[in-house]
């Protein structure tokens, strides 16, 4: 039996079934929030579909709701966005390097030619992988016993801004670990704040950056700032020049200015 599983909230263009290409350590669950009958034809083996209405974290949170036996059944879960392009080797190399670092939270890195909003989730290909401050809502994994902490916190908003900075603050008030794994990366393909998580229908006449602030004030949150604290390499030597290990990607900012400007959408495959 595998011991990971990603729950992905898949639109009808998912990107998800390219995550099965290649074998894999994970089983997949796909929570869709469509209105097809069949929308992703026969499902291989470990992978299992239900339906969630509503934004990502709180249909998520749904989900687990009424498959409770995850929690049980598996050593972590994570809850990649369904535009992010990755096969399933990459998934496994972020899986196996969470597992060894004992991370309570971390994530892959993304591909320097995604739309992103922080610098700091962008891969550092010299690195296997570096100890961060900062795991972004995107394709965050969770050890279980982390994810059944902050699990209540996914009903603090419709959004879903600054739960990342609540999981953060809980997390460093616990003593806990975050990693990003820069070993493999994934790309996302589409313009930030483009997703359906947004909709009318979904935010209900709330304002996400309201939320964000009202958010941040009701956990005493002032500290935004993200950081690597240190680094490893593919030998397994440690980087601790906090410059290097935090000075941004000029050429990656400057694609992600001119892409957010035409709008566009990517295509390329992972990298």
């Amino acid at each position: 039996m595998r011991k990971y599983l990603l729950i992905v909230r898949a639109g009808d263009k998912s990107l998800h079934p390219g995550w099965l290409q290649g074998a894999r350590d994970f089983d997949l669950h796909v929570s869709y929030f469509g209105a097809r009958e069949e929308p992703f034809g026969a499902l291989p083996e470990g992978v299992t579909l239900s339906r969630e209405a509503g934004p990502k974290w709180l249909g998520l949170k749904a989900c687990l709701e009424s498959h409770g036996g995850f929690l049980d059944r598996y050593s972590r879960i994570g809850f990649p966005d369904d535009d992010l392009a990755a096969d399933a080797a990459c998934w496994n190399t972020a899986l196996r390097i969470l597992e060894e670092t004992d991370a309570a939270l971390g994530q892959p890195a993304l591909d320097p030619l995604s739309f992103y909003s922080y610098d700091i989730t962008l891969r550092r290909a010299w690195l296997e992988y570096r100890e961060v401050d900062f795991v972004e809502l995107m394709a965050p994994i969770f050890r279980v016993d982390f994810l059944k902490k902050v699990l209540p916190t996914w009903q603090l908003n419709k959004s879903s801004w600054g739960l990342d900075m609540v999981w953060r603050d809980i997390a460093r008030r616990d003593g806990d670990r975050l990693v990003i794994v820069d070993a493999c990366s994934v790309l996302h393909t589409r313009a930030i704040g483009k997703g359906a998580q947004y909709s009318a229908g979904n935010m209900q006449g709330a304002s996400q950056y309201d939320e964000y602030r009202e958010l941040m004030d009701a956990h005493g949150i002032t500290d935004t700032s993200r950081h690597a604290l240190k680094g490893v390499r593919m030998d397994g030597r440690e980087e601790t020049n906090l410059f290097r290990l935090n000075r941004h990607l000029t050429w990656a900012g400057l694609r992600r200015k001119w892409r957010a400007a035409r709008g566009t959408t990517l295509v390329e495959g992972p990298r």
